[in-house]
């Protein structure tokens, strides 16, 4: 299951990439998203800089197929890798995550690009459940709508915290 999601913020590449690497801003994403529990972890890796995540949410509707898989709670397990900034300041990561437990995984990319005075972030992303035939599509909803709330909340933290009100 494809998932694009993207908006732009009123501030340089450089300012969003600072914003979304920073500890307290992804707390804060986390407390507004209500998370019951999240670690986030930011460090080099080589040349790159990864941002890791581990957090635990209660899905929004969980299909009775899929509950026996997903449980009461979602865990899942995410790594950004973001690659050095272009010339003009666009910069790319590479986004691999899992769900703890379940057969479904969350791969693509997202990029922070320069549109005239601001920036646009766009996730690329996939979610799939290959290992379980029946109620695959059913588990690459629920992960696919826990991660589109996750980054609707972001954008909306995103923008209170550039334009300073937060």
């Amino acid at each position: 299951m494809d998932l694009s999601l993207a908006t732009s913020y009123d501030a340089s590449p450089e300012e969003v990439f600072a914003m979304i690497t920073d500890i307290t801003f992804q707390e804060q994403v986390f407390e507004r998203l209500r998370a019951e529990s999240y670690d986030i972890e930011v460090g080099d890796a080589g040349d790159d800089l990864a941002v890791r995540f581990h957090w635990q949410t209660r899905p929004a509707e969980v299909p009775v197929v899929a509950r026996r898989f997903v449980g009461p709670t979602i865990e899942l397990a995410q790594n950004k890798v973001w690659h050095r900034a272009e010339v003009n300041g666009a910069r790319q990561a590479d986004v691999d995550a899992e769900v703890t437990g379940v057969p479904v995984k969350v791969t693509g990319t997202t990029r922070i690009v320069p549109e005239g005075r601001g920036t646009t972030q766009a996730f690329e992303l996939q979610v799939t459940a290959a290992s379980v035939p029946v109620v695959g599509r059913g588990l690459e909803q629920v992960v696919a709508d826990a991660v589109r709330i996750r980054l609707e909340n972001k954008f909306e933290v995103a923008w209170r915290w550039l334009s300073g009100s937060l």
